[in-house]
């Protein structure tokens, strides 16, 4: 049966566009492929591989449950009344429960082979009325193989460290002794600082340079 009279869009990403279709209990959040050719083919193949991730997940609290690939490739998942975490952070009233369920989460996920590798982007952290963790979008995810590989530990790594930061608002100088086991930095994190330093520094000296420019102009023209 289509559901295309009932669609609500949420948005677009890197696999497709988003929607939700169905009412209350059955209401479904599905993620379509778009595009034509070799963009459409990769957004097929990053959409089967997240199926494979949700299925190694399947019975863990936290991840939304996961109704399988459509025949024209689209995921489908059951729909999750809950808000970004960072739009519904101030108005938690149990941060200390909210994160240990949260990195319970995680570790569960680790253990079922799976790291997300992208925690740290908004939307892919929720919480729904009862203050309970939830975590979505495992296209970027790493999947363990044999005993486990180089790269899915460096992910589960940088799914930690996400913990912490979110956690404690980047404040690194407070966290506490029994979660300093969970943050090791990275050197992928590292370098990504440095990169992103590096290029505040450069925009805010171009920004000055343009400034000091439309400044001279308008000086010079009255």
């Amino acid at each position: 049966m289509s559901d295309a009279g009932d669609r609500r869009y949420l948005g677009r990403g890197y696999q497709g566009a988003v929607y939700t279709t169905g009412e209350g209990a059955a209401r479904v959040v599905v993620k379509e492929p778009i595009g034509r050719g070799l963009a459409r083919r990769l957004r097929l193949a990053m959409l089967r591989h997240e199926h494979r991730a949700y299925q190694r997940l399947a019975g863990i609290v936290g991840i939304p449950p996961c109704l399988g690939l459509r025949p024209d490739g689209s995921l489908a998942l059951a729909f999750v009344a809950a808000e970004p975490f960072h739009e519904s952070a101030p108005a938690l009233r149990d941060r200390d429960a909210y994160f240990a369920a949260l990195r319970d989460i995680v570790l569960a996920c680790h253990r079922a082979g799976v790291a997300h590798g992208d925690l740290k982007r908004r939307g892919n952290v929720l919480i729904d009325a009862a203050g309970q963790p939830w975590v979505l979008d495992f296209g970027t995810a790493v999947l363990a193989r044999g005993r486990g590989g180089w790269l899915f530990r460096l992910a589960c790594r940088m799914d930690l460290n996400a913990w912490i930061k979110l956690k404690y608002r980047r404040r690194y100088d407070a966290i506490a002794p029994d979660d300093a086991p969970y943050y090791r930095p990275t050197w992928v994190e590292g370098l990504a600082r440095t990169f992103r330093r590096g290029f505040r520094k450069l925009t805010a000296r171009r920004w000055r340079k343009a400034r000091r420019l439309r400044r001279s102009g308008g000086a010079g023209g009255r």
